[in-house]
């Protein structure tokens, strides 16, 4: 369960609302998709290991939350597409986009092929745009939408072993903070954030986390102590008061939620870098 219980505001403000989250088998976008539908969102779970996505559902299910899992292969443009045509078509769009789904390799440049390094920016820079121009438009419809893309140190600081990553993140970055200035007059948030603790990494299956040893597990936190800044995130809306253009810790954001309260965190979460807040 969420590390806190919802408040009836945060329930009431995204109960039946439509969020996609990518990425959501393992890691952070598993403890997201968990902590959002306990605040009642509608989860969109989409990720590429169907086996992942079950077991998400089921935990889920199990605790009264509704969710609905697509497995679908970013990497792919034709697949992205379906994804975002079978959304649209099911739901009439989405109120929340988390641009979660990230490949890590931490390989060497030159021991990178050329095809790893397309794959990283395919799925970690271009599935967030694509999903982005495909989804925005019923957004606007609908007067009002959050977009929430999830970036890493490596998306304002360098590191050795991570030039496919470091460049689809630089790109994220530069990519969000210049569509918050377009998007802000229509009502439509787009924050970034950055985990702000150990979680498994998402490269690691569930099963082979399992299969480590306790005191190695015990390194790791679980992602679902973020979900608090998500579920606020995801209820951000320029034209109503709400923050966009704004980079944030996410376990720091979801700490201030909880110390907060719903309203209490809405300029109090001070963003790592000035952003264009409405």
């Amino acid at each position: 369960m969420i590390t806190t219980e919802p408040t009836e505001n945060a329930v009431d403000a995204l109960a039946g609302k439509t969020v996609l989250i990518t990425g959501a088998g393992r890691g952070l976008g598993h403890g997201v998709a968990r902590g959002l539908a306990a605040y009642g969102a509608t989860v969109v779970a989409v990720a590429r290991t169907a086996s992942e996505l079950a077991e998400l559902a089921e935990t889920v299910r199990a605790t009264g939350g509704t969710i609905e899992t697509i497995v679908a292969d970013l990497a792919s443009p034709t697949e992205t597409a379906r994804l975002a045509f079978d959304v649209t078509t099911r739901h009439g769009g989405v109120d929340a986009l988390v641009n979660n789904a990230a490949i890590l390799r931490m390989t060497a440049f030159l021991d990178l092929s050329a095809a790893d390094f397309d794959e990283t920016i395919e799925v970690n820079l271009l599935a967030p745009v694509r999903l982005t121009r495909a989804l925005l438009p019923a957004m606007l419809e609908r007067g009002r939408g959050a977009i929430i893309n999830v970036s890493s140190a490596a998306g304002i600081r360098p590191f050795a072993a991570e030039t496919d990553y470091c460049a689809a993140k630089y790109g994220l970055e530069g990519f969000s903070y210049s569509l918050a200035l377009e998007l802000a007059p229509r009502n439509v948030s787009v924050n970034l954030v950055s985990p702000g603790y150990r979680i498994k990494p998402t490269s690691i299956t569930a099963a082979e986390f399992a299969a480590w040893p306790a005191e190695r597990r015990a390194e790791f936190r679980d992602s679902i102590d973020m979900a608090d800044a998500f579920a606020w995130l995801a209820v951000q809306f320029p034209a109503e008061g709400g923050v966009t253009g704004q980079r944030y810790d996410a376990f720091a954001l979801a700490e201030e939620v909880r110390r907060m309260g719903w309203t209490g965190a809405r300029r109090s979460g001070a963003p790592e870098r000035e952003g264009i807040s409405a």
